[in-house]
């Protein structure tokens, strides 16, 4: 697999362009910390931290 094949993509009017590697390390880290976050809300929430 070509980790840096350019990946090409459009939010809104502004066009993207960045190596696959990159976005994936991008969305993995988005996922983690959402993951993180919820975690921590709910430990917050329940009165246990």
């Amino acid at each position: 697999m070509n980790w840096q094949k350019p990946i090409k993509f459009k939010i809104g009017d502004v066009d993207w362009e960045m190596p696959l590697s990159t976005l994936l390390l991008l969305l993995f880290l988005t996922l983690l910390l959402m993951a993180g976050g919820a975690w921590l809300g709910f430990r917050f929430g329940s009165g246990q931290l």
